[in-house]
């Protein structure tokens, strides 16, 4: 069997190496039309800032070692421009030239795109996004020939609060720019608020509640228009978010689902016989309530390219789906949120409510206790938990990986607070902040 692969960051490489591995005689080849494969993209924002002293640290896989131990056909430098599911065929570009590779089965790992609004940034030497190992490379350059003393941080997304905290860090004017008063939307009002306050807290400028209209260049600076404001900085980062790379598959009559996103079932597989489509260019499921999603998240992808791959090679394995599970940090605040916003969960008719709960993440008296700030949703027709969102040390606030394990086995909070969780002074009260939140909630009836 002749397997091609479209794409070589997580999801393609994680595919293409679930193959091999389970089917070595089978031809696996894996086109990219950049110069890297699997790379870890969201170690970007800590390069920038020198946290991580070289990009070659964000490599996950080299190039020999995808060719010589895993033996998958890697050709970097080359773009499919076409798919044609009838003849199973592609058509790619190499060096000037066109040729038409045959498969037996496809990957779409396509990854996605920063969104920039329609603005053109192509001419403007200091706007950028930070989406993979190339934009990490120009903002490098840029920073050292131009070593800059200001920059807008235009989105409130994970990214853009990463990418501020990083900007701050180096000394460098940071202002954060989003077009809402409070931050991403993943984000509940509550938890918005405790991240504005450690942002503006570290010397972060907050320009909020005004849409961004367009980019202007003038001299050496950037304009960012703001409805009738127009702010110079010397650099200009945008972090809207992403949109999947999904052209190729529309084009070849491959059905699209929310956001764009290739539509995929729980095997992978898009409604084109023996195509697949896995990573950020592709669907999912939310786990337990089954919101089709687009959900451009490391972890999503590389199981999402693991389970094609394995289906692939004759297994038959369903992806579970994701509860959107993310964690970052701000400076010395962790961030994290599981499940349902309580807009999703209200949409859903589950009548959600709200209990926010301080608490401390270790006991009261051990050196270094500080406050936790637990936000959880929860069901008033069966007191399931829907959702959680947590702000404190960022040490804490790995804790929602309780909340995501709860959501995805359908636990009420009488079950969460059933659960025998480990204490003992440095790492927790007596009552653990997810005991004490399960508490609160019980009281809420």
């Amino acid at each position: 069997m002749r397997v091609i692969v479209i794409g070589g960051d997580a999801a393609g490489m994680s595919a293409a190496s679930q193959i091999k591995r389970l089917r070595p005689e089978h031809e696996v080849v894996v086109f990219e039309r950049g110069g890297y494969i699997s790379y870890a993209a969201c170690g970007i924002p800590y390069f920038v800032g020198g946290a991580v002293d070289s990009m070659d640290d964000l490599l996950e896989l080299s190039l020999d070692d995808a060719r010589e131990k895993r033996k998958i056909d890697v050709r970097t430098g080359h773009t499919v421009t076409a798919i044609d599911p009838a003849a199973r065929t592609v058509i790619v570009e190499h060096g000037g030239a066109s040729r038409v590779e045959p498969w037996d089965r496809l990957v779409i790992a396509t990854g996605a795109r920063p969104r920039t609004q329609g603005i053109d940034i192509h001419g403007l030497r200091n706007v950028f996004t930070m989406n993979d190992l190339t934009d990490a490379r120009k903002i490098m350059d840029f920073m050292t020939r131009r070593r800059p003393r200001s920059v807008a941080v235009i989105g409130g997304g994970y990214i853009g609060l990463e990418a501020a905290e990083q900007f701050r860090g180096l000394g460098i004017d940071t202002t954060l720019v989003h077009r809402r008063e409070d931050l991403h939307r993943s984000f509940e009002k509550e938890i918005s608020d405790i991240i504005k306050g450690r942002l503006s807290g570290h010397g972060v400028g907050l320009n909020l509640g005004k849409p961004l209209v367009g980019l202007e260049k003038r001299g050496e600076k950037i304009g960012v228009v703001l409805d009738s404001d127009v702010i110079e900085f010397d650099a200009v980062l945008l972090t809207l978010g992403v949109e999947p790379n999904s052209e190729l598959a529309e084009d070849a009559g491959i059905t699209l689902g929310v956001s764009r996103a290739v539509r995929v079932d729980e095997f992978m597989q898009t409604d084109a016989e023996g195509i697949y489509a896995a990573g950020d260019c592709a669907t999912a499921r939310m786990s337990v309530f089954g919101i089709e999603v687009h959900a451009p998240l490391a972890l999503k992808a590389n199981k999402q390219g693991l389970i094609a791959g394995m289906n692939i090679s004759g297994e038959r394995e369903a992806f579970a789906g994701v509860l959107n599970t993310a964690i970052t940090r701000v400076f010395d605040l962790g961030v994290a949120r599981t499940g349902l916003s309580f807009d999703q969960a209200r949409k859903l008719g589950l009548e959600p409510e709200k209990v926010t709960v301080t608490s401390r993440d270790r006991a009261r008296y051990y050196p270094g206790s500080s406050p936790l700030d637990s936000l959880v949703i929860v069901s008033q027709k069966d007191r399931r938990v829907l959702g959680a969102q947590l702000a404190g040390k960022p040490e804490a606030v790995k804790r929602i990986d309780v909340y995501a394990t709860a959501i995805f086995c359908g636990m009420t909070v009488d079950k969460v607070f059933d659960l025998d969780l480990a204490y003992a002074p440095p790492f927790s009260p007596v009552y653990d902040p997810v005991l004490l939140a399960a508490r609160v909630a019980r009281k809420a009836k």
